[in-house]
């Protein structure tokens, strides 16, 4: 959405910034660009080269990526939807010249020192990556001044007349208690018995075997450290088999579906993954515990904020194009 792009204090994340800034990527022979008009916006005209200047990064990107037997069409979406942003662009400036919307000179400085604090460049290497693409400072000023513009007219015109109140914040606090907590980690042990790549079935039969002979040494009751050192063939296994602390998804899917249906002490069945056999023993759980109101209710405010926000450029966006004399050509 061009709202969030606009939103956004760190420019280099514009697509006229990534046009600048990015390392670009070799076309492969896309070829000279036949210059013609794309597209009408009342009194403004789009043309190819425009499109191709502001889409570079994403087009470069298709070019370079996927089968080639799609990346016409792929190249023909991704088009569009640079189209379409320069459409909302267009519409924007216009706006922008009806209300008469103004940018001080201090204003263009401190977008384009946070530009060059957040890229780790030097003023002199932002002037050599500006020449590099045939630009200068004073049309990237200008470039800088219109955005900054766009984010004060949708300022004016969305955000400022959004309020979210105490009792929404609240009620998304309570209908998604589980989106607000802390983490859940298990701490997981192993004894790992390994396979190797294609094993055959005499192999993988022994591997289970022996890892189920140890698996009920360790429901009988014997010191699970123990056997890790003894028996597991892991790389941890000097250090008992311990593997440490996990979030939900950072195992491989058989490990963690495994490991987080178990409480501390508690031991798993055997448990098979690409890489072997594993038994696992978890031995402490934390997190997982809603975060307090006070925490997480700025997050809150804004994502509601944001969410209301979308809704609202969207329908302005639709209402002045509908009012708008817009001709596609592409």
């Amino acid at each position: 959405m061009f709202f969030m792009r606009l939103r956004t204090l760190r420019f280099k994340l514009l697509p006229f910034l990534l046009f600048v800034l990015c390392p670009l990527i070799p076309s492969g022979g896309a070829g000279e660009v036949v210059e013609r008009i794309v597209a009408l916006v009342n009194n403004e005209l789009i043309t190819l080269s425009e499109l191709e200047e502001m889409g570079k990064p994403i087009l470069d990107q298709v070019r370079q990526t996927g089968s080639p037997a799609d990346r016409e069409e792929r190249l023909k979406k991704a088009r569009r939807q640079v189209l379409d942003h320069l459409i909302e662009s267009k519409l924007l400036e216009e706006e922008m010249r009806k209300r008469k919307i103004e940018v001080p000179e201090r204003d263009v400085d401190a977008a384009i020192n946070d530009i060059l604090k957040t890229s780790n460049l030097t003023e002199e290497d932002f002037k050599k990556a500006l020449a590099r693409e045939g630009m200068t400072l004073v049309a990237y000023r200008q470039k800088v001044r219109e955005e900054l513009g766009k984010m004060r007219l949708v300022g004016r015109e969305i955000k400022s007349k959004i309020v979210i109140e105490d009792e929404e914040v609240r009620k998304r606090y309570q209908e998604n208690l589980e989106k607000y907590s802390e983490p859940l980690e298990v701490k997981v042990q192993q004894v790992f018995f390994p396979l190797p790549q294609n094993p055959s079935e005499d192999q993988i039969a022994a591997a289970r075997r022996e890892a189920l002979t140890i698996l009920e040494k360790a429901r009988r009751g014997d010191d699970f450290t123990q056997l890790a050192k003894v028996y597991s063939k892991g790389p941890e296994a000097d250090e008992g088999g311990i593997l440490g602390y996990f979030k939900k998804q950072e195992l491989v899917r058989e490990l963690d579906e495994a490991a987080f249906k178990l409480k501390p002490g508690e031991i798993s069945d055997l448990v098979r993954s690409p890489a072997g056999f594993h038994i696992l023993k978890v031995l402490d759980r934390k997190g997982g515990e809603p975060r307090s109101f006070a925490e997480v209710q700025h997050r809150i405010r804004e994502e509601a904020m944001q969410e209301e926000a979308e809704k609202k450029y969207n329908a302005w966006m639709r209402d002045l194009k509908s009012k708008a004399y817009i001709e596609i050509r592409l």
